[in-house]
């Protein structure tokens, strides 16, 4: 930094013996007395100047640059006509105001985003339940059950008529079926289900279903919807009575999909050697498919019941030895597309029993993680 003389001040007149032509002092040099003193006049006061030159640092021009790549948009003409600044000086104080103030709006418009928007892009709202909320709904004005997977109110299906004139369904008799899974009242026979892999040789009549792995469900559901049980029930004779009627009329009360904590299918799994597995995030529970398999009573039936492939069988029957999750097992089968495709949609109709819950993974509790970071960040930086 220098500091010099500028031309025309009092200094370089008087180092340059500038007089007025009439060689009075000059009016820059007047006095004119004040009282008992004197006092210069405001045209003879002296004025010193000093001009800093300073040099421009990297980051007053980055500043300078993003200043102006925020307010662009503002012309500085305007700024000389509606805001009086007439200098250029005044006006940048003005843009870098105006900067600041946008920046602080984005950083604003970023954290409602992650707080907001990138929570629900990472990991979307799911209409899901767990078997406990579902259990929670077991009264005449709130009733959920499941079915295959699936959650559904019926609550205002209980005051409808349902059943025959010889077998009214009740509403008190159909309360009992609130909260709870009801797959075994609407059982399924295995050629319906499983058309691709169960011919019509094997089961003319559609009267193959498994058996229960569960003893309970006999007494728990006293009603079977079985197909061809009450001839007096237009719907029940009919072999596509589940399709045709069940599905729609439950589609109308479908709220969404059961979900399971990985750890509890996986103690199922390991812990208690049931036939529950995890394939591409859905829940397959193949516990009827081996008692109906291993019954007795089916030893001699020329193994008609082992209708799925043996590589699936392989994969759920292991031992306790593999992992629960068998999705890669699964993509690694020898077998064709159409082959693929008439399993799964075999396995989805009968052991179908829900989706991973995910709501707890890491992907789903990112932005709450990064929130926590921001606020333990904010603390030190209070602290300190």
């Amino acid at each position: 930094m220098s500091a010099r003389t500028l031309p025309g001040s009092v200094a370089d007149a008087q180092s340059k013996g500038t007089s007025s032509p009439s060689g009075a002092p000059s009016e820059m040099t007047a006095y004119h007395g004040v009282g008992d003193g004197v006092e210069l006049s405001d045209k003879a006061r002296p004025v010193h100047e000093t001009v800093e030159d300073i040099e421009i640092t990297t980051s007053r021009r980055v500043w300078t640059a993003t200043t102006w790549a925020l307010t662009w948009w503002v012309p500085s003409p305007f700024l000389n006509w509606c805001g009086r600044m007439k200098r250029s000086d005044v006006r940048m104080a003005w843009r870098e105001k105006l900067a600041i103030f946008i920046i602080i709006v984005l950083i604003w418009c970023v954290l409602l985003f992650i707080i907001i928007g990138l929570g629900l892009i990472l990991c979307p709202k799911e209409h899901v339940w767990t078997m406990d909320d579902v259990a929670s709904h077991d009264s005449p004005k709130d009733a959920y059950v499941t079915l295959r997977g699936r959650v559904y109110d019926i609550t205002g299906f209980l005051n409808q008529k349902h059943g025959t004139s010889s077998y009214p369904a009740a509403k008190d008799l159909m309360v009992m079926f609130a909260g709870q899974e009801i797959n075994a009242s609407f059982p399924l026979a295995v050629r319906t289900a499983c058309p691709a892999l169960v011919s019509r040789k094997t089961d003319p009549s559609h009267s193959m279903y498994l058996s229960s792995a569960n003893i309970n469900d006999v007494t728990v559901f006293p009603f079977m919807h079985r197909v061809g049980d009450m001839a007096s029930s237009k719907e029940l004779s009919d072999q596509s009575f589940y399709a045709k009627y069940v599905v729609p009329t439950m589609n109308t009360f479908k709220l969404g999909d059961v979900v399971w904590n990985y750890d509890w299918v996986r103690s199922m799994h390991k812990d208690q050697g049931r036939y529950w597995r995890v394939i591409n995030q859905e829940v397959f529970n193949l516990d009827d498919y081996f008692a109906t398999v291993e019954s007795p009573a089916n030893s001699n039936s020329n193994d008609k019941w082992r209708f799925l492939n043996s590589h699936i069988e392989n994969m759920f029957d292991d031992k306790g030895a593999a992992s629960t999750d068998i999705t890669d097992q699964w993509e690694k089968i020898p077998w064709s597309a159409q082959e693929r495709k008439a399993s799964y949609s075999c396995m989805k109709n009968l052991f179908y029993v829900g989706r991973v819950d995910d709501r707890s993974s890491v992907r789903c509790l990112f932005t709450n993680y990064m929130l926590l970071a921001f606020a333990c960040l904010l603390m030190f930086v209070v602290l300190v």
